[in-house]
């Protein structure tokens, strides 16, 4: 099968690495795979990852090269033209929608599809992203998410066909417990490893008040905040920064911290916290819905409310001073993530496809 996958850029994010993993394992299936970006998006981090069997296609038009709806026309026109003739093509990004029908529509390049990985939070104030979101499954043929609340949201907006296909661990041989327990911290100092972005839906700012709040009652913590991006943070609590850390050293942070924390507002599956927990960190987490594929309340992490200091907060503390609650949540964090594989998440997704062929 031809599959053709449209992406908004080919830079590092949560999305663009489950396209990779699809990509990737497709193309492994014998399937011919090309993704479709602007040109100038390419990370070489990311674009090395990909097997040598996935075309990569940079459209003529760039991105912001001009302001507007003009230009944003233009790069859609451009980035519509440089789909290869497809089987089926596959809008990633809810801006790439507008993509993916004119491609489809007008130039006749395949089957539309949708793998919609996002939520409403991520294009706040962006009214065109909105009226997207809420209005193109109506031109696909059906969505593939990655949770049952993206399955939720999406079918609030359109009753189109939609298929739950989810997500998997990747590198699970990296992502994993220690064969020993491992301190590499001072024996009086506990490390709370937070990861995300500034984007304020990541929770960056609930997590550093919650972690002042923590402050007050255990003075022995330290904060391990790492981002692929650069930043100034300011935080009450002493305070290590790391920036993109190779898969192995992020790996290592995980087994070595006290307790991993994620803040965010809404996610449509959250890869970190399943990392985490594949390593054997206890998890704090907030309840940002694509989170309840495999977080359980007590059983494998402590779920609060998203945007609650005070709750993320007591939380934390409930972990750090309750050692048999940590040690039951380490204990568990394996076994939940050795249940999600890309094999199966590709198995799903190759279905679905294989599914709209033979309803025709």
């Amino acid at each position: 099968m031809r599959i053709s996958f449209i992406l908004s850029s080919l830079r590092l994010s949560g999305g663009v690495q489950v396209i990779v993993e699809y990509a990737n394992r497709l193309a492994q299936r014998g399937h011919q795979i090309a993704l479709v970006m602007p040109r100038g998006t390419v990370d070489a981090d990311v674009l090395s990852e990909l097997n040598s069997h996935v075309a990569v296609r940079q459209s003529h038009g760039a991105l912001g090269t001009q302001p507007g709806l003009v230009g944003l026309l233009r790069l859609t026109w451009s980035m519509a033209r440089t789909v290869p003739p497809s089987d089926v093509v596959i809008s990633t990004h809810t801006p790439t929608t507008a993509v993916g029908w004119l491609a489809c529509g007008v130039w006749r390049r395949g089957r539309p599809v949708w793998l919609f990985q996002d939520y409403e939070e991520m294009f706040e104030n962006r009214p065109y992203e909105t009226w997207l979101m809420r209005h193109a499954l109506r031109w696909h043929e059906c969505a593939l998410v990655v949770s049952e609340d993206s399955r939720c949201e999406l079918s609030a907006y359109h009753k189109g066909q939609v298929v739950v296909v989810g997500e998997g661990l990747s590198h699970p041989e990296i992502f994993c417990p220690a064969p020993a327990p491992v301190r590499s911290r001072p024996l009086n100092q506990r490390t709370i490893l937070f990861l995300g972005d500034m984007r304020p839906r990541k929770g960056l700012a609930e997590f550093l008040k919650a972690a002042s709040l923590a402050y007050e009652h255990l003075k022995d913590i330290r904060l391990l905040i790492i981002s692929k991006e650069k930043a100034q943070i300011e935080c009450t609590v002493p305070f290590e920064y790391v920036h993109r850390p190779t898969r192995s050293e992020l790996a290592g942070l995980y087994r070595a911290c006290d307790l991993f924390v994620s803040a965010s507002w809404r996610e449509g599956f959250g890869v970190p916290p399943l990392e985490a927990m594949a390593c054997a960190a206890p998890v704090v987490l907030t309840d940002s819905g694509g989170v309840r594929e495999y977080a359980r309340h007590e059983e494998n992490c402590l779920m609060v409310p998203p945007r609650d200091p005070a709750a993320l907060a007591n939380a934390m503390l409930r972990v750090l001073t309750e050692p048999d609650l940590a040690e039951r949540l380490r204990r568990n964090g394996p076994p939940t993530a050795a249940r999600f594989t890309w094999e199966h998440a590709v198995d799903r997704f190759e279905g679905a496809l294989y599914n709209l062929f033979s309803e025709t």
